[in-house]
């Protein structure tokens, strides 16, 4: 069985998991790995069993063997790396948020285009258990017409987190709003049209650690929701119709992740370990590369969905900026 050959670029904590997720997928092998300085690629290689380390992400992306990246840096260095990986001939798997703006999204998009290569924002929680059910739910009219969306996600950031680092991409939106932001415009299956928020900025570090943002849609319909750095952890949202009403929690431990979903009377539960839901994001990923690859006609949106959650996100920090409401176009 053909595999897709995977290079990893970055050390980060989230990499401890979705490492593992390409190392134990059907249809890829982890072939390198490389952080930003040359002894923290030999040590994750060193650590998970990976063939190769790289003094530096350009050498990675040098290598012909390689054949898609997963991008797990800072959020300020996301732009440069993917179009990078793209120019390079690389697929990309992107970490959320997939880039500062819509201007940096944009460029990642035409890189995807002009080379012919797929990339992909690499939001984990579609490949949790019970997503499928919840979006099958909705397509059946479990609520009729949806009227709102409400969401929350919170947690204490450490001290020295890089969340706190303005210049590194930190804040409360970028790092947990944009899940919110994400389920609002994937639970509706609608695009907002326009943007309202307000935000609380960390005096110390100059970021937002809280934020509260409400999307407008068409007919009057509106998702809101707040995300925090400094709350005790808490990650839920629902969503109200004129037929009913669904919700779902999220509660994650270090070893396991348990959903609870409930929908009128009735409760669901579903439970995962850490990992597979990223083993599962990697080999759909590499699916879609591999059919490709044999010559069938798999559709891709050229990074068009990861644009549009760019633009709604913008939206909402420029709300919260000015105090206005901000049209999205």
């Amino acid at each position: 069985m053909e595999k897709i050959r995977w290079g990893v670029l970055g050390t980060g904590w989230i990499v401890n998991k979705a490492g593992l997720g390409i190392l134990s997928s059907d249809n890829g092998v982890w072939l390198g790995a490389a952080g930003r300085e040359p002894g923290r690629g030999q040590a994750l290689a060193e650590k998970y069993g990976v063939p190769r380390a790289y003094d530096s992400y350009k050498e990675l992306l040098a290598d012909p063997e390689i054949d898609a990246v997963y991008i797990a840096l800072l959020n300020h260095l996301h732009r440069e790396w993917a179009v990078k990986a793209c120019e390079a001939g690389k697929h990309v798997l992107l970490e959320k948020p997939f880039a500062l703006n819509a201007a940096e999204a944009s460029a990642i998009a035409e890189a995807a285009r002009r080379n012919g290569v797929r990339v992909r924002e690499a939001f984990i929680w579609p490949f949790y258990p019970g997503i499928g059910e919840i979006l099958q739910h909705l397509e059946q009219g479990a609520v009729g017409e949806w009227v709102r969306f409400r969401g929350h996600f919170s947690f204490h950031a450490f001290e020295d987190s890089t969340r706190w680092r303005r210049d590194w991409g930190g804040g409360a939106l970028y790092d947990i709003g944009c899940y919110l932001v994400h389920w609002a415009r994937s639970f509706t299956r609608e695009e907002p049209q326009a943007a309202e928020a307000v935000w609380t900025i960390d005096e110390r570090h100059g970021v937002d650690r809280r934020f509260c943002g409400t999307l407008h849609f068409a007919g009057g319909r509106t998702a809101q929701f707040d995300a925090a750095l400094d709350m005790p952890h808490g990650s839920s949202f629902e969503l109200l119709g004129t037929e009913g009403r669904l919700s779902a929690a999220f509660k994650a431990g270090p070893e396991k992740l348990r959903i609870e979903y409930r929908f009128g009377e009735e409760e669901l539960v579903w439970e995962t370990d850490r990992v597979t839901p990223f083993r599962r994001q990697a080999e759909a990923f590499a699916e879609e590369v591999l059919r490709e690859r044999a010559g069938e006609a798999i559709s891709s949106d050229g990074g068009e969905e990861a644009l549009r959650q760019a633009k709604a996100m913008d939206a909402l920090r420029e709300a919260a900026r000015t105090g206005k409401r901000i049209v999205i176009g």
